[in-house]
């Protein structure tokens, strides 16, 4: 088990900030420094000089960087790549970064009404700037006491995907019946491509760390359900009890029957403490605040920064 007191979280992006010299952005970046094992979990959306400024603000040095994480392919996560992967490779031209995610998250995406939504490098691209890909779709233990979790099962009857996620059609994948007829469906031009659903976004995961006070689950969007990431973190970890959770949980929009049945899990679970991000709407992190109150919630906010010292978990949080 980690110790509590070796771990230190820092929020370089989210769509709020707590500093006034951090910036926000919409999107998602999270700093862990784990027993001197110091990972990068998503990269924000990619603005100019975003990731780059919360960093130096945050003291966190880009060339220092062991491993990097991507949650899933969306570009609010993986657009400001690139900008580290050069930040990286001028503090040092021969350093490599290894980069573990799952296989999807290099494939095209798209969203209602925007379009192209994924990835906005080739992977030839960010490799010419010293990334070194671990695609995998199974969990990838980074020590013995941090997985990345690979695919997550949905298993529970109440968290769904949700609609307005679309794939470009190919016939090794998809039925001709699934193609999108109507392009007022997409919102986006299709220019001659056709597109189906996405029902799964199979590429997002999240990051299980062991520790001697539980479990510490760091999310990207989880797209695939906060519950089911927390029941396959207890699955592959053999840990049942939770400590942190904290990151985007994808609960904006979500009803009221949702929202219900994830907030009597949490308490049915006796999670300690839930920090949230980017994508759990103003909305939903009201209900979440009111019903779990004080001693468990709380916002994680750009600029962030989460301690265990003198027996107790400091979060500067706004």
């Amino acid at each position: 088990m980690i110790n509590m007191k070796n771990i230190t979280i820092k929020t370089l992006i989210d769509n709020t900030s707590a500093n006034p010299f951090i910036m926000a952005e919409w999107g998602l970046s999270i700093y862990l420094n784990i027993n001197g094992k110091k990972i990068l979990f998503d990269t924000g959306a990619g603005n100019s000089q975003v990731l780059v400024n919360n960093m130096e603000v945050m003291n966190v040095n880009p060339a220092n960087i062991d491993l990097l994480v991507l949650s899933h392919g969306h570009k609010d996560h993986t657009g400001g790549l690139r900008n580290f992967l050069r930040k990286m490779n001028r503090k040092d031209e021969s350093k490599n970064m290894k980069i573990i995610t799952h296989p999807a998250a290099l494939k095209s995406q798209y969203i209602k009404n925007i379009g192209s939504f994924g990835l906005p490098f080739t992977r030839e691209e960010l490799e010419k700037y010293g990334a070194k890909f671990k695609v995998s779709k199974e969990p990838s233990w980074i020590t013995d006491g941090i997985v990345v979790s690979g695919e997550i099962p949905m298993k529970n009857n109440f968290e769904k995907i949700g609609e307005g996620f679309y794939l470009k059609f190919n016939k090794k994948d998809f039925d001709e019946e699934k193609i999108i007829k109507e392009e007022n469906e997409l919102g986006f031009k299709t220019n001659g491509d056709k597109f189906v659903k996405d029902k799964e976004l199979i590429d997002d995961q999240a990051i299980f760390i062991k520790t001697d006070l539980g479990l510490i689950i760091i999310l990207g969007c989880a797209h695939r359900g906060i519950i089911n990431t927390i029941n396959y973190a207890r699955e592959i970890t053999g840990i049942d009890d939770i400590y942190m959770v904290i990151g985007g949980t994808h609960t904006a929009n979500a009803s009221e029957q949702r929202m219900n049945s994830t907030i009597n899990e949490i308490k049915r679970m006796d999670v300690k403490k839930i920090g949230v991000s980017h994508c759990t709407g103003l909305v939903s992190g009201c209900k979440l605040s009111r019903e779990l109150g004080k001693e468990i919630f709380f916002h994680n906010n750009a600029g962030s920064t989460i301690k265990y010292e003198d027996d107790s978990l400091k979060i500067n949080e706004f």
